[in-house]
């Protein structure tokens, strides 16, 4: 009896590259492969969101949007996929309704088919109103688990927030194991109980970081998942993925492999020689961190943040800041380390350590989670930090302009550049409510902040990702 056929989402173009070469790579080196890419079966490729979006404007001078199109327009018999923050979008901060309406409206009508949907506390409510907007827009609503492990987070949480988000609409469920977590048997476990209690199709995301995703991945074959993400070899592996061709070896034989095995090993090759170009962005991670299991520091967060120290001069630092950051998760109620949490929590811990005292000075945005601007903490915040929050705080809400009102600043700002016809533009609109900084550098064609920039990282806290 030959094996199911296993669905395979393939995330070079956005998470491979994303955990591998911090988000550098451009368009013009993915345009080339696009079509053998879309010749190999894959169930959908995630090309777009997360910090792609960030990064085209804010290091690579190009337009998101363009990406998408040029993309779409290559890839013809596979889904696109893009990864979304919920109520954050592939921003930093809550948008407001219209706004999020209107960003999965143009990114379904510009040739996304899949919304991968989630939020860094695993709140429900601030990743409804995507859902919806996404099914509103015939698209695929992928309402995704943020995975973590804690004293809280047990099979029972899971199972529960799963229900909800089928509740909630959703056409599939992810799961996201951004840091490398799910093991193996636990895998097995909740996947086969998730596929007794929903009725909606289960994607599994992991990372390799710790050197369970092979095993994870193939005990959720195992049990039944729809779907399993993985990375072309060449950009697999470290902080990033299983390897895709690993896979398939691992469930088919030689006689019944749906799979080119010729025109993936082309595709490896080509992505090889690309990775060459970008060598400066690579981490120093050589192997496996077996030490993620204990501080959860997912692999797109760890690797910029070894730049980061390097840029500061105090790479001496980064056991310090690793053994800092699940101290701080733990005070904030033991939430999951990703986008904006994640970012948010780190930069918090970089200040501790270059402070070298706890809680000396807070960022803005680690009062907002605090004080749960950005949703329900699943669990307690310590009492200790919740008093020196509340004798830092200030009265000042995070700002959530609605579209009508964005629009009315964006043709103010086109009008006094000479750029009359850019207002008319909904998707330059959304780039300039989502990345206002970025995109007034973009359209006047202003040099594109450093990376050195370490205001930009308090302030904005875009230049480590962990999506």
């Amino acid at each position: 009896m030959k094996n199911k056929k296993v669905n395979i989402t393939e995330v070079v173009l956005r998470d491979g590259q994303q955990s591998l070469i911090a988000t550098r790579m451009r368009l013009s080196d993915m345009t080339p492969i696009l079509s053998k890419l879309d010749n190999i079966g894959f169930s959908s490729l995630e090309m777009w969101g997360g910090a792609t979006y960030d990064c085209c404007l804010r290091f690579l001078n190009e337009d998101p949007w363009e990406r998408l199109k040029v993309i779409k327009s290559n890839v013809i018999k596979t889904k696109l996929q893009m990864l979304l923050r919920g109520k954050n979008l592939v921003g930093y901060k809550k948008y407001d309704d219209t706004v999020t309406d209107l960003f999965i409206k143009k990114s379904s009508e510009n040739g996304i088919d899949i919304f991968r949907i989630f939020d860094a506390l695993n709140d429900i409510n601030n990743i409804i109103h995507s859902i919806e907007c996404a099914n509103k827009y015939n698209a695929n609503s992928q309402g995704t688990i943020s995975y973590t492990t804690s004293p809280i987070h047990n099979e029972k949480y899971w199972l529960k927030l799963a229900k909800d988000i089928e509740d909630a609409g959703a056409k599939s469920l992810g799961i996201k194991d951004m840091a490398g977590l799910l093991k193996p048997k636990t895998a097995y476990e909740l996947i086969k109980k998730l596929k007794k209690n929903l009725n909606i199709p289960i994607h599994l995301h992991t990372h390799a970081t710790t050197g369970l995703s092979d095993a994870t991945n193939f005990k959720a074959y195992e049990a039944g998942v729809d779907n399993i993400d993985t990375s072309i070899s060449s950009f697999s592996n470290l902080y990033a993925h299983t390897a895709t061709e690993s896979l398939i070896s691992m469930i088919y034989d030689d006689n019944d492999n749906p799979f080119d095995m010729n025109e993936l090993a082309e595709i490896s090759d080509y992505f090889q020689n690309i990775r060459n170009k970008y060598s400066q962005y690579e981490g120093s991670m050589k192997g496996v961190d077996i030490k993620m299991l204990i501080n959860q520091v997912p692999g797109g967060m760890l690797s910029i943040l070894e730049k980061q120290l390097l840029d500061l001069n105090k790479s001496d630092k980064l056991d310090d800041l690793v053994k800092e950051i699940p101290r701080i998760r733990k005070d904030v109620g033991y939430i999951p380390l990703v986008t904006p949490a994640s970012q948010i929590i780190g930069a918090q811990a970089l200040l501790n350590i270059l402070d070298n005292e706890r809680y000396k000075n807070l960022n803005k945005e680690f009062i907002d989670l605090v004080k749960g601007d950005y949703g329900k903490i699943p669990g307690d915040v310590d009492k200790a930090l919740l008093k020196i929050v509340d004798a830092k705080s200030y009265d000042q809400t995070i700002e959530s302009k609605s579209v009508d009102q964005a629009r009315l600043d964006f043709k103010d700002f086109c009008k006094e550049n000479n750029l009359e016809n850019l207002h008319k533009s909904d998707t330059d609109l959304l780039n300039f409510i989502l990345f206002t900084k970025e995109s007034k550098d973009f359209y006047t064609k202003s040099s594109v902040v450093s990376m050195n920039d370490l205001i930009e990282l308090q302030e904005g806290f875009g230049i480590y990702m962990s999506d």
